[in-house]
């Protein structure tokens, strides 16, 4: 059992990696001029986001509506035989935006761009990435395609009720998260700017 915990976690990281490393290629070799005409990271774009008031209610619903729709979609390939495809794609896929991300940061800003990267993800990202690790293993543990289903005279129906509690406790890490993220990121972001 300790066996498949380990290969799981080196699995996660290692698609995570891959990920982040193919977005620090790709802006490296081709988006390079790319961030350079982008006002995004300038001066300009951070003086702007200082003197902008946030609609924290609305920030939070369109947070929360994100969250909840793309793990809500991923929690149901797990009851498919696609739940362990979709989560790699899924780990490539946020390692590739976070190595884009750090890297556009880096070009336009230098060392400051990546303290800038860390203050975004703060601090909803320490909720989210140790129950994102956990939600992600669940979906994995997932039985393949059906087979749940088959399993209704023993143990289908319980294994189903569980996995819908994952779902519960996901909408319930995401409701937190997205307050976080939506109400105490913006002024914590404003705080780092103002010092970076």
């Amino acid at each position: 059992m300790k066996e498949i915990r380990l290969k799981g976690r080196s699995l996660f990281l290692t698609l995570f990696l891959l990920g982040f490393v193919a977005g620090v290629l790709y802006i490296t070799l081709f988006g390079r001029a790319a961030v350079h005409e982008t006002t995004l990271m300038s001066s300009y774009f951070f003086t702007k986001y200082q003197q902008v008031e946030f609609a924290s209610d609305e920030l939070f619903l369109y947070t929360l509506k994100a969250r909840i729709s793309v793990f809500t979609i991923l929690w149901l390939t797990g009851l498919t035989v696609l739940g362990m495809a979709a989560v790699c794609v899924f780990l490539f896929w946020i390692g590739a935006a976070l190595g884009i991300t750090v890297t556009t940061a880096a070009v336009k800003m230098g060392p400051a761009g990546i303290l800038l990267c860390i203050a975004a993800g703060l601090p909803h990202f320490i909720l989210y990435i140790p129950a994102g690790c956990w939600l992600l293993k669940r979906i994995c543990a997932m039985p393949a395609g059906g087979e749940w289903r088959g399993r209704q005279w023993r143990d289908g129906k319980g294994m189903f009720y569980r996995y819908l509690l994952v779902w519960l406790a996901g909408a319930v890490v995401f409701l937190a998260g997205a307050f976080l993220e939506s109400y105490v990121n913006p002024l914590f972001l404003k705080t780092a700017l103002a010092v970076i």
